[in-house]
């Protein structure tokens, strides 16, 4: 039996076997002391101040778009501020749709936001076929950022020099024109549908996918005219690449003087603007949506900042989230509204 007993066991004689056991008793009982600690490191962790890690910035559109030049331009400056990598993530496709479920689906935590805009935003709801998403209670508004026109370009070759000669060339070849727009359903789309309607004539439609597909094909001439914001295409009217007719607001854009507005071409009262800003998911909680509040104000403040949106067109503006939640509401009746009004934007 004694020699028994000194028998190796798995390798091991059985006393360095109670060594080993021992040891391993210590260090359980090590692990399970430090335990607690770890967890409530990780729960520091979690709890410590917004944003502790990369935040993703959503955006409805391909790049070289209106948002992407936005978002390329915000970028840096607000990872600057906010002490956080921020990462940029185009969702292109179903007129924004794609970025909004995108956004409106994630955690309201801060870290995916989408760079919303009017024709995601306000003129897809209001669209017959669009998804069953209520803006006003899928989104948290952060802030509103930047206002542009539509601009209306065409060819160089094409027989226009103003918006006049462009409809008097439609009147005489009925459906023989044809425009590109951004997509079916778009800010563009609808500004050309109403145009269209109050001029009586018939240009045949040419929906993208994105901005920069569309002004691909207007440059080479396949197809004459484009609806598109003027951001997009402002160094290319510059160039002589491609001639600005009218624009779409209001007024006349500072760094465009002599570009007429639609309503000066002899349609009084038209007026349709494409708006850019942030959102978050809804229920994020307030203290992070007035912590990116107060980051984006202090970005877009910066004159580099304002002097480069205004070179593309874009007019810098400011809002709190009140103010933009209650622009967005007023947004989505306006264009159902004029949706009602134009039932081939839904085609």
């Amino acid at each position: 039996m004694a020699a028994s007993a000194a028998m190796p066991v798995n390798g091991l004689r059985s006393q360095d076997s109670g060594e080993t056991h021992a040891r391993g008793r210590r260090r359980l009982l090590s692990a399970i002391a430090v335990a607690p600690w770890l967890v409530r490191g990780v729960q520091a962790a979690d709890a410590a101040p917004y944003p502790n890690r990369p935040i993703r910035l959503v955006l409805p559109s391909t790049v070289g778009g209106t948002s992407d030049l936005i978002a390329r331009l915000l970028e840096g400056r607000l990872a600057d501020v906010l002490g956080q990598p921020v990462v940029i993530e185009a969702r292109p496709g179903a007129s924004g749709r794609i970025a909004v479920e995108r956004v409106a689906t994630a955690a309201p935590d801060g870290y995916t936001l989408l760079l919303a805009n009017n024709g995601a935003n306000a003129i897809v709801p209001a669209r017959r076929d669009a998804p069953g998403i209520d803006i006003a209670q899928s989104f948290s508004p952060v802030s509103l950022l930047a206002r542009l026109p539509i601009v209306i370009v065409v060819t160089p070759a094409l027989a226009a020099d103003t918006l006049k000669d462009l409809i008097a060339l439609a009147r005489r070849t009925p459906g023989g024109l044809s425009y590109a727009s951004s997509g079916g359903g778009s800010t563009s789309h609808l500004a050309a549908a109403l145009l269209f309607q109050r001029a009586d004539v018939r240009l045949v439609h040419v929906p993208y996918s994105g901005t920069s597909a569309a002004v691909k094909d207007v440059l080479s001439g396949e197809v004459p005219v484009l609806f598109s914001h003027l951001g997009t295409v402002a160094t290319l009217v510059r160039a002589g690449q491609l001639r600005a007719l009218a624009v779409t607001g209001d007024h006349r854009m500072g760094e465009f003087p002599d570009l007429a507005t639609v309503a000066e071409s002899g349609y009084p009262g038209f007026d349709i603007t494409t708006w850019h800003g942030i959102v978050a998911p809804a229920n994020t909680p307030r203290e992070i949506v007035l912590r990116l509040h107060a980051a984006l104000v202090r970005v877009v403040a910066q004159a580099d900042v304002r002097r480069q949106l205004a070179a593309l067109g874009m007019e810098p503006m400011g809002s709190t989230p009140e103010q933009f939640a209650v622009a967005i509401a007023a947004d989505v009746t306006r264009q159902a509204a004029l949706m009602r009004s134009l039932p081939t934007v839904d085609e």
